[in-house]
């Protein structure tokens, strides 16, 4: 009997006390919190906050730093121009009535240079050529292709293209000039020289057949003059404003340098491709 009033003596405390603390378990500070932020339940990591983990970022992906120049995206940016947008600015150069730098704002371009260039290269070549050929046949002399007058017009086009204005950037950059840059004087050359593939066209001088060979060296004359004003028009009215950022004496200097360079370009052009000798 005194076991039997012990268990039950031991069960009735037990009931006391949870019967005591029933009462508090409620005010205790024991609850269930919510581990998912804003409600991202999806399971996917959440942005970047505090001590959380972030994915480490590519620095060339990233468009707002600097770009190396050992990456393909640095070189795309000189690039970045559609047909349509080459072709206008060869019309703005051919009838230079607006400003040109005005025109292509902060996106000059090398795409329009090089590929003016190459164009004018095979041009030159061609119709250099066939010129020969129409002034040789006429005489019925035979012919004799000259592959030395490719090399030559390549040798002057990509030169005058692109070693010229690096010169006269480099020239500005010393004499203190605020507004040089170089992509802009690389586009101005390479644009002004789209003026001389109708001039090429011009220069074949098919009336050749017909034996009028002082005729024909006039018009080719011609030809060569109207591409030399209309070209240095064009690149006078456009380097001008960059020129004259120097001292008056300098500008003046590099003007007369300009014009007379593009002179030496045109002659270049109406003698070597376009000087017809026939030996008799």
């Amino acid at each position: 009997m005194a076991t039997s009033n012990t268990r039950t003596a031991d069960y009735d405390v037990l009931i006391d006390v949870d019967a005591q603390g029933g009462a508090d378990i409620g005010e205790t500070d024991l609850e269930f919190h919510d581990f998912h932020t804003g409600g991202n339940i999806s399971g996917t990591i959440p942005p970047s906050q505090g001590g959380r983990y972030e994915p480490p970022s590519s620095t060339e992906g990233n468009a707002s730093g600097p770009l190396s120049i050992w990456t393909i995206r640095f070189y795309q940016q000189f690039f970045d121009v559609d047909t349509n947008e080459v072709l206008q600015r060869c019309a703005y150069s051919l009838y230079p009535r607006v400003s040109f730098i005005e025109t292509i704002g902060d996106n000059p371009d090398l795409y329009g240079p090089f590929w003016i260039a190459s164009s004018v290269v095979i041009v030159l070549f061609f119709s250099s050529t066939l010129a020969s050929i129409i002034a040789y046949r006429a005489e019925r002399y035979e012919f004799d292709l000259n592959f030395a007058l490719l090399t030559g017009a390549a040798a002057l086009m990509y030169g005058y293209t692109f070693l010229v204005p690096i010169v006269l950037w480099g020239v500005l950059k010393w004499y203190k000039s605020e507004h040089a840059q170089l992509l802009d004087c690389i586009t101005l050359y390479g644009y002004a020289n789209t003026i001389w593939v109708p001039v090429a066209l011009v220069s074949i001088s098919p009336i050749e057949i017909f034996h009028f060979h002082t005729i024909s060296n006039v018009v080719r004359w011609i030809s060569a003059a109207v591409g030399f004003a209309v070209s240095t028009t064009f690149l006078v009215r456009n380097l001008y404003p960059t020129l004259n950022s120097t001292e008056a004496k300098t500008s003046k200097i590099l003007l007369v340098a300009v014009v007379l360079g593009h002179l030496a370009l045109a002659f270049l052009v109406k003698l070597i491709f376009f000087s017809v000798d026939i030996d008799d």
